[in-house]
């Protein structure tokens, strides 16, 4: 199995389920896991609330990713060809749930791209 693309996952979500719902469960995935996270270091759950934050982290760049496509206007374009493997982003969007997984990835798919000459 591929690795998943973080910017097509994005894509993909808004493609099925529409831009604001996918943009609103961003914003929640963002904040609410960072808010527990927070509350939890308050209360001295150290490592569930540094996974929870970390949780949140990995919200930010499908965030940011949904921002970009939805400003340009890229969303079916990109999207609506990778329905036909939403079984796979449904299955690999269990890596939100590993500590940073989702930010590294779009990292290394970020700078593989800039590193990649233009076509």
């Amino acid at each position: 199995m591929s690795i998943i693309d973080i910017k097509k996952l994005a894509a993909v979500d808004m493609a099925w389920f529409g831009s604001r719902i996918i943009i609103s469960e961003y914003i929640l995935g963002v904040l609410l896991p960072l808010g527990l996270g927070i509350l939890s270091l308050y209360k001295g759950q150290i490592v569930i609330g540094i996974w929870l934050i970390t949780i949140a982290a990995n919200y930010v760049p499908l965030f940011l990713y949904a921002i970009t496509l939805k400003r340009a206007g890229r969303v079916e374009a990109e999207g609506k060809p990778e329905i036909a493997h939403a079984k796979k982003y449904g299955i690999q969007q269990i890596i939100i749930l590993i500590p940073l997984a989702v930010v590294l990835l779009a990292i290394t798919q970020e700078l593989k791209k800039k590193s990649q000459p233009h076509k």
